[in-house]
C-alpha cells in the first residue's frame, strides 16, 4: 500500500467524499410513474358498487412524478400515497413490482394501474369490493373480497398456466399490499372464478415475487491489515449501469485502503437496505484504526442508485429538507437509534447551528451526479423510511443513525 501523509480524523469526511456510492417491501426513490391527479380524484369519487366505467383512463394517463418514497407523505411535503403495482417481469417468469403515486387508494385505481402494466384488459371493471376486519385478542386480520366484470373470467381462461399465475399473483399482491390485508377472494360477474387450470374458491394469500431483476454480491478487498467487503451488482440487464457502479464501489474501497499508513487497519462491510428495480439503497460501514490512536474511527457512507437512470439520488431530491430541519430543531419528526437521543438533541444546535444552517447541511447530504462532492452526511432507505447518517463528535461514536418519521 502507498504510504501517505496521515489523515487527521477531521479529514475523514473528505476522504469518504471521493466516490459516491423487481422488490422487497421497502422504500423506493427515483423516477416513478404517477396517475394523472385529476383522473385519480374522479376515480376516488366513484364507488365500487356503481361499477364505474374506466373508458378513456389508460396507460396514457400516466405522467412522471418527482422522486418520493414515503408510504403516506405529510401534507405539503410530498405527492400523495405510494402504492405498489405488481406485474410480471419482461420474461414473464417472475412477479415484481413498481411504485406509483396516487392521492387515494380505490379498487378502480388499482385495476387501472394493473391494466397499464398489461396485467388486465382495459375493459375489465370493478363490480363490487368489500373489506372485512376481524379483531382477535391483539391481532387484527383484514380480508378483501373483489368481484370483477365477467370478461375477466374469459380473459384468465384464455391464458396458459404460467400466464394465469402472473395475472392472479399481480392482482392479489397489488390489492393485499395496498390495503395491508392478509387474504382475498376474487370472483367475476358475481360467480365463482374457474379456469381450465384452477378453481378459485378459497382465500388467496400473497404470491411469491422476486426481490429484484438483479442481485448484489460481495466484492472483497483483503490485503495485509485490510478486510473490506464492498457491494457489486450482478445480472443487471443494463450492463452499462452495472459496470459503472461496480467500478465506483470497488474504487471507493481501494481509495480507503490506499490512505492507510503502516500499522493502520481498515475493516468494512455493507448492508443492502432497499433493493428493487427502481432503487438500490446500500449502507457501507467500517472503521479505521490508526497505529497511534487509542480508539478506531468509525465511518458510514451510502449509495442510493436510481436503477432506471443509473444516477445517485440525494436526500434533497425526495424529501423537504427545510421541513426536516425545522422539525429536528423542535425535537420532533425523528428518532435516534441507541442511547444518544437526548444527547444528540442537546448538541444539535452546536453541531449544525440554527434551522437554516441545518437545512443547508441536509441539502448537501449524499453524493451528487459526479460523486465528487464532500457530503456532510448521508441518507438511505429502509422499510419505506428515510434514515440519516449524521456525524457527531468522536466521543459520541463518530455518527448517529436518525430515522425520519
Amino acid at each position: 500500500m502507498k504510504g501517505r501523509k496521515r489523515l487527521y480524523l477531521l479529514a475523514l469526511a473528505a476522504l469518504l467524499g471521493i466516490v459516491a456510492g423487481c422488490g422487497t417491501k421497502g422504500g423506493e426513490m427515483g423516477s416513478m410513474e404517477s396517475q394523472d391527479m385529476e383522473e385519480v380524484e374522479e376515480a376516488q369519487n366513484e364507488t365500487s358498487q356503481e361499477n364505474a366505467a374506466q373508458d378513456g383512463e389508460s396507460a396514457e394517463a400516466f405522467v412522471e412524478a418527482p422522486a418520493q418514497n414515503e408510504r403516506l407523505t405529510k401534507e405539503g411535503d410530498g405527492y400523495g400515497i405510494s402504492i405498489r403495482i405488481y406485474h410480471s417481469d419482461d420474461m414473464a417468469e417472475n412477479i415484481c413490482f413498481n411504485t406509483t403515486m396516487t392521492r387515494g387508494v380505490t379498487p378502480e385505481i388499482l385495476v387501472m394501474n394493473l391494466a397499464a402494466y398489461g396485467m388486465l384488459p382495459d375493459a375489465v371493471t370493478v363490480q363490487d369490493f368489500s373489506i372485512e376486519t376481524e379483531v382477535e385478542k391483539e391481532t387484527t386480520e383484514t380480508r378483501l373480497q373483489l368481484d370483477l366484470s365477467a370478461d375477466f373470467a374469459d380473459y384468465l381462461s384464455s391464458m396458459g398456466t404460467s400466464g394465469e399465475m402472473m395475472v392472479m399473483g399481480s392482482l392479489v399482491n397489488t390489492f393485499l399490499d395496498a390495503y395491508d390485508a392478509s387474504m382475498m377472494k376474487v370472483t367475476a360477474g358475481g360467480e365463482l372464478l374457474e379456469t381450465g387450470h384452477q378453481i378459485y374458491d378459497s382465500w388467496l394469500e400473497l404470491y411469491d415475487y422476486v426481490q429484484a431483476s438483479y442481485s448484489v454480491a460481495d466484492g472483497l478487498l483483503q490485503e495485509g491489515t485490510v478486510t473490506f467487503s464492498y457491494p457489486q451488482i450482478r445480472d443487471c440487464a443494463d450492463t452499462g449501469l452495472q459496470e459503472k457502479w461496480n467500478n465506483i464501489m470497488e474504487k471507493k474501497a481501494e481509495d480507503l485502503a490506499e490512505s492507510l499508513e503502516e500499522g493502520d487497519t481498515l475493516q468494512g462491510s455493507f448492508d443492502v437496505k432497499t433493493m428493487n428495480d427502481e432503487l438500490l439503497s446500500i449502507l457501507v460501514s467500517g472503521e479505521i484504526s490508526a497505529a497511534s490512536a487509542a480508539y478506531p474511527t468509525r465511518f458510514q457512507y451510502t449509495y442510493n442508485i436510481d436503477m432506471r437512470t443509473g444516477e445517485n439520488i440525494r436526500l434533497a431530491t425526495y424529501r423537504n429538507v427545510d421541513q426536516i430541519a425545522e422539525d429536528m430543531m423542535n425535537g420532533t419528526g425523528y428518532t435516534v437509534s441507541g442511547d444518544l437521543a437526548e444527547e444528540f438533541q442537546k448538541r444539535l444546535t452546536v453541531l449544525y447551528g440554527d434551522t437554516e444552517q441545518l437545512a443547508a447541511a441536509l441539502r448537501s447530504f449524499d453524493f451528487g451526479k459526479g460523486q465528487v462532492e464532500y457530503p456532510v452526511g448521508y441518507s438511505y432507505q429502509e422499510n419505506g423510511k428515510t434514515c440519516l447518517c449524521m456525524e457527531v463528535p468522536h466521543a459520541l461514536g463518530d455518527f448517529v443513525t436518525v430515522e425520519l418519521e
